[in-house]
């Protein structure tokens, strides 16, 4: 039995070799057209404009690291190295398009969070400062969350420390507690916070003596106001005063009556002489009464001993 002969698979298709060294070119076309076209994308052959961040340290800081302006990335982190003055210089290439969103005012900063990898941002408040040279050294403000918690537990060791020992027992501020706690028990009774503040002698002293100045108080308003006292005595010597000012007064429309008719009347001088002297008699007599009545009223009123009385 023949086995018949197979024919290689060259021999099959035509031109078999030359389409697959087509193949094979379009393949090297298309992957030299894609990563072209990821290198244009990706800004490669843009002009670009070097930028150098110093930092303490490049913790979290990787090659290719994109640096933000307002949320947008302007610039790419190309190379990390230690510098001769112990610091990490981080070297960031800045497209020259977007190279007008940094002045010389820019700020930059790498914040590190708990969760996440670290970010470079730049920040420009006046945009109409001049722009940031080609090649300048900028040093880099570093926020790092992480570096926090260390420092935040130990306060909060030292802030629990401190609550045990305000909260102990034998603590001043149970003492004071405690001392809140009677004062305010003892003003609930009757005497009020006095007991409190000045112990049980000191305020029975308080109130013997303000019981003793209210006794006090009503013996002299009823000296003073009570029948009988000082103030009625002196209303009536004033009353008695008013009336003996009222006959002087109509003593002297007399003496002024007599003086008319004497001016009118000459040949009744003598008669009007007569008058004159029983009406001067009258208004001494008056005079005499209300001057007696006015030492009587200095010597009886309590209150103004030196005040005079001036007669019209």
């Amino acid at each position: 039995m023949t086995t018949p002969d197979i024919a290689p698979p060259s021999a099959s298709i035509p031109h078999a070799t030359t389409k697959s060294y087509l193949l094979l070119l379009l393949l090297v076309v298309f992957l030299g057209g894609f990563t072209l076209y990821v290198m244009t994308a990706r800004g490669l052959f843009e002009e670009k404009q070097r930028l150098v961040l110093l930092a303490e340290n490049s913790e979290g800081v990787l090659v290719g690291m994109d640096m933000t302006f307002s949320g947008f990335a302007i610039g790419r982190v190309a190379r990390i190295e230690l510098g001769e003055d112990g610091k990490a210089h981080i070297h960031v290439d800045v497209q020259t398009k977007d190279a007008r969103w940094l002045r010389a005012s820019s700020v930059f900063t790498l914040e590190r969070g708990v969760v996440g990898g670290a970010r470079l941002r730049a920040y420009t408040g006046m945009l109409d400062d001049p722009p940031l040279p080609d090649g300048a050294r900028r040093d880099v403000l570093i926020g790092d969350a992480a570096a926090g918690i260390p420092q935040l537990v130990s306060t909060m060791r030292e802030l629990l420390d401190n609550l045990k020992q305000m909260t102990a027992p034998e603590a001043p501020l149970n003492a004071s507690l405690a001392n809140l706690q009677t004062l305010s028990g003892s003003l609930k009774g009757p005497q009020g916070a006095l007991p409190g503040l000045l112990g049980p002698a000191g305020a029975k002293q308080i109130l013997d003596a303000i019981a003793r100045t209210n006794r006090l108080l009503a013996q002299a308003d009823a000296h003073l106001s009570g029948a009988g006292g000082v103030l009625a005595e002196s209303q009536a010597a004033v009353a008695a005063l008013h009336g003996l000012l009222g006959d002087a007064r109509s003593s002297l429309k007399k003496v002024d009556a007599t003086l008319d008719e004497a001016r009118v009347i000459a040949v009744n001088a003598r008669v009007a002489t007569e008058d004159l002297d029983t009406l001067r008699n009258e208004v001494e007599a008056s005079l005499r009464r209300v001057s007696m009545l006015v030492d009587e009223v200095n010597r009886k009123w309590p209150f103004a001993r030196e005040r005079e009385l001036k007669l019209p």
